[in-house]
């Protein structure tokens, strides 16, 4: 009888793990795809003053701004580097992190399967 409980549980964590993978990678994906159109066109100087430049009309801060919060921001007049945290209930069991490179030549957005605090900038 144990054996037969210990059977259907792992087997529910085995379910479990494949349902939050699928739906981490659904979430992740769509959370890039806003990301990548919310960044469209920026440039990495945009992001030297994220709070200030949140209330410049028009710029990325702003854009972002309450559409897609950044988990962190890392800076500089060649390359901003962003971390967004995807929401879901399958957070505790398969980490995403939506990461974002602005350069001059373009922006360049990807899903990490890594919590975004475990994302190193480049």
């Amino acid at each position: 009888m144990s054996v037969v409980v210990l059977a259907v549980l792992v087997c529910a964590v085995v379910v479990g793990k494949v349902l939050a993978d699928r739906s981490a990678d659904a979430a992740a994906s769509a959370r890039a795809e806003q990301v990548a159109v919310l960044l469209d066109g920026s440039r990495p100087e945009e992001f030297l003053s994220l709070n200030a430049g949140a209330t410049a009309a028009g710029s990325a801060p702003s854009r972002l701004a309450g559409a897609a919060e950044p988990e962190s921001v890392v800076a500089g007049s060649q390359l901003a580097f962003l971390r967004f945290q995807p929401d879901g209930w399958w957070s505790a069991f398969a980490e995403r992190c939506v990461v974002a490179e602005v350069r001059d030549s373009g922006v360049g957005v990807r899903v990490e399967k890594l919590a975004c605090t475990r994302v190193a900038p480049p």
